[in-house]
């Protein structure tokens, strides 16, 4: 580049040199334009799922990390310090921020009970600029999503939620979510009401934003939601939307994107250690495929999503970054535009930090995370009242979780409990209810957090809807998998190497010496060959609790959350006995 710059003034010159001298006119030659360099900051998370009130979490020394007041004042906290560092005369002018999807669904009850509206709110008051479609925006349909966006008013008989929702105050989102590949079956066109791109400008340089969502979005949402869209291959959607924006004149681009990228497991990579991981996964697939279509393609920077992870890496001068999940962190992607290439200048670094929690008086001093903090008090005064609501009853003042006194795996006893047998009945009555085709259910005793307890009244215990969400808080989403017999009893003989203890619904077993001896389902011996189909949390499919046999199981689709599963249960029952859930599941034979 510079030597072909230097050619150019050099035949310049000559060609002066060999014009005659005319009397008295000046040949002067037009000076070009300064270079302008402008530096840019992108503020991103990814998979907040509605976790506006924070998340239990915290960093490896043990210090509170989540909510989104915080985040709101850690965000402001970044535009004031890069502003400061490049004397600009406003946090906004040079700072956008954007998210990769999954804002809503899988959340809990103080965004999830209000529609998720809360979350839209929160997001408003913190000026985000895009974001993408994830997978769980179509949790309840599109259609729903669009409303919740649009700040539409909900439709009795329709929208979910809907005693609780229709008082509250909904906004329209002030960003633009983004969907490049998704499509309408029928028509091939983009799905009405999503833009693929969208540009905004920084200091007189245009920056594009594309909006991607996984390819495989149709294995983890229920059929009636994904039946009339397609989804084109990223890479491909990619490459057609720098080419269009290139012939817009914007070669700065960004692709938010709700697609997973993964990290070698043994990397040192953490944001701990900010290490640098080789990176694989769809995020590069797409990348590979929309160099290939596109190789002029100006891709700066993709914030990733999905598989709730970090990274922070380059491929082929692409910066990639993701940041967790829940508001537990964020992104802070920095680089310089140039006004002469209108371009990025390099590739753009990065970091991924905490979102640390802030005290109150810390969150009341800034203008937006006070505004933040005061839509958060209001969901949760809102559903605080809801959670006092009874829901059913019980014949006993309370029904433990602490697990049967069987044989110990290490400090962790395997077998049940008394709560964990209602819980994942739970799960099985919700999976058929939405007439799934399901032979039983598994769950982490690690994730039931509490006894449910009752309150007397008259001859029985009202059971409220928090006690119930005390049970099982997180809302992790229940998912449809596929095992072979076999696969079944290797995630039961998990609990004896390692694995926290497993709660069973639908099969009971036998086991001898830590390690299992039959399983029975409808009283009959397993098949191992057979292929059966059991309803799991996001959490076991990922492996959690050290049950790597989940991570191989086949997923089919995706519920709602366990949360939902429980509540949902302990309604439509009214009444529990609670010998229907005493019962042991397993039986040490000699």
């Amino acid at each position: 580049m510079f030597k072909s710059k230097l050619i150019a003034s050099l035949s310049a010159a000559a060609l002066l040199a060999t014009v005659p001298f005319m009397g008295s006119t000046d040949v002067t030659a037009k000076s070009a334009p300064k270079e302008k360099k402008i530096p840019v900051q992108l503020l991103g998370m990814n998979d907040l799922h509605g976790y506006i009130d924070g998340n239990n979490k915290k960093d490896a020394n043990g210090v509170a990390i989540g909510g989104m007041s915080s985040l709101a004042y850690n965000f402001e906290k970044e535009k004031a310090s890069f502003a400061k560092k490049y004397k600009l005369k406003s946090t906004k002018s040079n700072s956008l921020s954007v998210h990769a999807g999954d804002t809503v669904g899988g959340s809990p009850a103080i965004s999830a009970m209000l529609q998720d509206e809360p979350t839209i709110n929160a997001l408003n008051a913190m000026d985000f600029t895009v974001g993408a479609l994830g997978n769980h925006e179509f949790d309840e349909g599109i259609e729903e999503f669009q409303r919740i966006w649009k700040g539409k008013k909900p439709i009795a008989g329709v929208t979910q939620n809907y005693e609780y929702v229709k008082n509250y105050k909904q906004t329209s989102t002030k960003m633009e979510i983004l969907s490049a590949n998704v499509v309408d079956k029928k028509t091939k066109k983009l799905i009405k009401g999503f833009k693929p791109y969208e540009i905004k400008t920084v200091d007189g340089v245009k920056v594009g934003f594309i909006g991607i969502v996984t390819p495989r979005i149709k294995e983890v949402v229920l059929a009636q939601h994904t039946e009339n869209i397609d989804v084109v291959d990223p890479g491909k959607a990619v490459a057609k939307y720098t080419k269009e924006l290139r012939s817009k004149g914007v070669k700065a681009i960004a692709v938010v994107a709700h697609s997973a990228v993964e990290v070698d497991k043994d990397a040192n990579s953490s944001i701990e250690t900010q290490g640098q991981p080789h990176l694989k996964g769809d995020i590069i697939d797409m990348l590979k495929t929309a160099n290939k279509i596109d190789p002029k393609n100006s891709i700066d920077v993709v914030f990733a999503g999905h598989n709730h992870g970090y990274a922070n890496d380059t491929y082929k001068n692409t910066r990639i970054v993701q940041s967790l999940n829940y508001g537990s962190a964020y992104s802070v992607v920095t680089g310089t535009l140039s006004s002469k290439t209108k371009d990025f200048i390099s590739t753009p670094s990065a970091k991924i930090k905490y979102n640390y929690t802030q005290s109150e008086t810390t969150i009341l001093s800034n203008k937006v995370s006070k505004k933040v903090d005061g839509i958060v008090k209001e969901a949760k005064t809102i559903v605080g009242k809801v959670m006092d609501t009874p829901i059913a009853t019980m014949d006993v003042e309370k029904i433990s979780k602490a697990r049967y006194n069987m044989p110990v795996n290490g400090d962790y006893p395997i077998g049940g409990s008394p709560v964990g047998n209602l819980v994942t009945d739970g799960q099985l009555a919700f999976a058929k209810a939405a007439n799934q085709d399901v032979d039983f259910a598994f769950t982490n005793s690690g994730g039931i957090r509490s006894d449910l307890d009752g309150v007397k009244v008259g001859d029985n215990y009202s059971i409220t809807r928090g006690a119930a969400q005390a049970v099982q808080p997180f809302g992790n989403i229940l998912k449809i998998v596929e095992l072979n017999g076999a696969q079944v009893r290797a995630a039961i003989n998990d609990q004896f190497v390692g694995g926290y203890g497993l709660e069973v619904s639908g099969l009971n077993y036998t086991y001898k010496n830590d390690q299992v001896v039959d399983v029975f389902v409808n009283g009959e011996k397993i098949d191992e060959t057979k292929t059966y189909k059991a309803v799991i949390n996001d959490f076991l499919v990922g492996g959690g609790d050290n049950f790597p046999t989940f991570k191989s199981a086949k997923v089919l689709g995706d519920l709602g959350t366990d949360t939902d599963a429980f509540i949902n249960y302990l309604t439509n029952g009214k009444h529990l006995e609670s010998s229907s859930v005493t019962q042991l599941r397993l039986k040490e034979v000699k």
